[in-house]
């Protein structure tokens, strides 16, 4: 092992922070690697072996030619997609041979064991490969963790096809280890394709609801206040699959000893039965949710926890209390620093994930499930009296019921197939399935006990599943005043400086008025120069051309870093800022990008930010206007 090697790769790898602590904290230590040698190949070049015992050896790379297997390794795999993940480093062959390939741009390297990364640094000289700006690290880090990082890292409107590489040799000592890493990114996967999707088609709706609603929303309680207020007390999270209406009455049992917190398509008919739940959640922008408050509007014993997007027709008709919780995204980045927390909660989808979120985060233990079917259980949809009644109604006619309906939906719709250990038969679909994966990885990750008393549907994974009945029986002991402690945390005054949040829009109001007075600018100005230049390679530009090109990309990338326009962008153009991302990014990568590919492209991009200042300004003069009138109405 060579130390010039080593110090030399130490250097490089001080970008990758997590990987360079790990190994760090090894060099200062002595490290035992009994199991492990370095030996020479038929080629000259190193290659490791880890003896699991006297009569087991394992090779990490060919005996004879290291780099040769490598690339044929990477053939077999690789067809040209763009983004890569390594099951496994060895002595970094593999990782080299992808790092040659120029179409990627994207390596995310996987090394469960820091003694063979360890090794790996002082073997072979790696500096170039850990100085590819496209390559990131994870070393000994869990599954779970490689995800949590790995979904923040990506640009989901950049990547392309996915691809994963795995190192025989790692897969087979940590087989279960690459398999709960790869079930963890199909989810984050499917989570971020969903929620890209969901963007694209409700995302101008999202944008609307969040400046109709501010006025409302901005001096409401946060949901932060609840926080660690029921530090180790059962709670119930109320769904509203079709099992609810076995064990609903029970809830009875429970009121104001557990906190029962509800998605909102289950309020209806919680009520309808005589109970009301401490909390309901709403965040769905979309007009039919919010006729699941139909009938239930005057409901004053009852919390509405609300995120701005949701359907203003919910903000305007429920009477009751109301508390504020934020997915992040929105006004959220303008308004925060205005007023006093709000109370950070998970949006994956459903409501369902969102009150999880919530009783994880109030401190419950054990969290307890109703109705959470995930499934379409005894030829339903939901419990009895939710929305989707309604909307099925409405298609019943002479010739059909709502038997009828409710089941035609479900043939077209039930393709997944679920044997039960009781030998029946359950029937979903491919949301539904996704959100139980989901469901199940964060159950894993939780550290308060997760109890299933759904008693049906498909959720089995990293949960106790108990009668509702046992389980009132065995945690009834630990019930609390529950009504005493959201009094006080709902009560106290809210702090929010909305003055100040008027002056910060007539701030964002003048930014965007400059930007749109250069973008028309900027168009007669592309206009004119790809009649002269369309056909120049960019890079062979000059002169005015060549200054005048360099200003429009400016104004192009100064939009592109304005955090706050760009988001709210993003979220009304969804589809527009996707395609466009894509595109900006193959640019960037093709040797021969002429002027007229860059200025239509931008030309494009400049004509839709202007549509967009046209739709904005409005929106936040209308929200100026309701913010001062309930101030002065105040």
């Amino acid at each position: 092992m060579d130390k010039h090697i080593f110090e030399k790769n130490m250097v490089a790898l001080k970008q990758h922070g997590s990987a360079f602590f790990v190994i760090n904290s090894m060099a200062k230590q002595n490290v035992d690697l009994s199991s492990y040698c370095v030996e020479t190949a038929k080629t000259n070049e190193p290659f490791i072996t880890y003896s699991e015992s006297e009569n087991k050896i394992l090779a990490y790379h060919s005996k004879y030619d290291p780099v040769k297997e490598a690339e044929k390794q990477v053939k077999g795999v690789y067809s040209g997609q763009n983004h890569v993940m390594l099951m496994g480093f060895g002595l970094g062959y593999t990782a080299q041979n992808l790092a040659e390939n120029t179409d990627i741009t994207r390596i995310d390297i996987v090394e469960p064991d820091k003694n063979i990364f360890y090794i790996a640094l002082k073997t072979r000289d790696l500096s170039k490969l850990l100085n590819d700006k496209r390559v990131s690290l994870f070393v000994a880090m869990t599954p779970d963790e490689i995800g949590d990082v790995w979904a923040t890292l990506i640009d989901w409107t950049t990547i392309g096809e996915f691809c994963v590489v795995d190192h025989p040799p790692t897969l087979v000592r940590f087989r279960e280890y690459v398999e709960r890493l790869l079930e963890k990114i199909r989810y984050l996967c499917n989570k971020s394709k969903g929620n890209l999707i969901t963007l694209m088609y409700s995302g101008f709706e999202y944008h609307s609801h969040n400046f109709e609603n501010l006025a409302q929303a901005f001096e409401l309680p946060g949901v932060q206040r609840l926080f660690d207020k029921f530090v180790g007390v059962p709670a119930v999270l109320v769904a509203a699959g079709p099992s609810l209406d076995k064990n609903m009455h029970l809830l009875h049992k429970i009121k104001g000893k557990f906190p029962i917190i509800a998605v909102d398509t289950a309020l209806r008919q919680l009520v309808t039965n005589g109970i009301k739940p401490d909390i309901v959640c709403a965040a769905d922008s979309s007009y039919e949710n919010s006729l699941d408050f139909v009938g239930v509007e005057n409901e004053k014993d009852v919390i509405l926890a609300v995120e701005p997007m949701t359907h203003p027709d919910i903000f305007n008709v429920f009477n009751g209390q109301k508390m504020l919780m934020t997915f992040g995204g929105g006004l959220f980045p303008v308004y925060s620093e205005f007023r006093e927390p709000v109370g950070m909660l998970v949006c994956w989808g459903s409501i369902a994930t969102t009150v999880f979120d919530l009783v994880r985060k109030i401190g419950a233990d054990p969290i307890i499930f109703l109705g959470l079917d995930l499934s379409f259980a005894d030829g339903r949809l939901h419990a009895r009296g939710s929305y989707s009644d309604d909307m099925l109604y409405e298609r019943v006619n002479q010739y059909s019921s709502i038997e009828h309906e409710t089941a035609e939906y479900i043939n077209t719709r039930g393709k997944i197939v679920y044997n039960l250990s009781d030998g029946t038969k359950v029937y979903t679909d491919k949301s539904m399935n996704i959100y139980k994966d989901w469901f199940e990885d964060q159950f894993r990750q939780t550290d308060a006990e997760i109890i299933n008393a759904t008693e049906g549907g498909i959720v089995h994974k990293y949960v106790k599943r108990m009668t509702f009945s046992e389980t009132i029986e065995k945690y009834i002991e630990k019930a609390v005043n529950v009504s005493e402690i959201l009094n006080q945390a709902f009560n106290a005054p809210v702090k929010a400086e909305k003055e100040k949040l008027i002056r910060a829009f007539e701030v964002i109001k003048s930014s965007i008025l400059k930007y749109q007075s250069k973008t028309r600018r900027n168009l007669s100005v592309i206009a004119r120069i790809l009649k002269t230049h369309e056909n120049t390679l960019y890079r062979d530009v000059a002169g005015k051309a060549k200054a005048e090109c360099d200003d429009i990309m400016a104004l192009h990338d100064i939009i592109c870093r304005d955090a706050i326009l760009y988001s709210w962008m993003s979220t009304h153009q969804a589809k527009f800022i996707t395609k466009h991302s894509m595109e900006v990014t193959r640019l960037k990568t093709e040797k021969n990008v002429t002027v007229g590919h860059w200025l239509k492209t931008v030309l494009e991009f400049f004509v839709a930010f202007d549509r967009f200042i046209e739709y904005q300004t409005p929106l936040i003069n209308r929200a100026v206007s309701s913010m001062q009138t309930a101030k002065r109405s105040n």
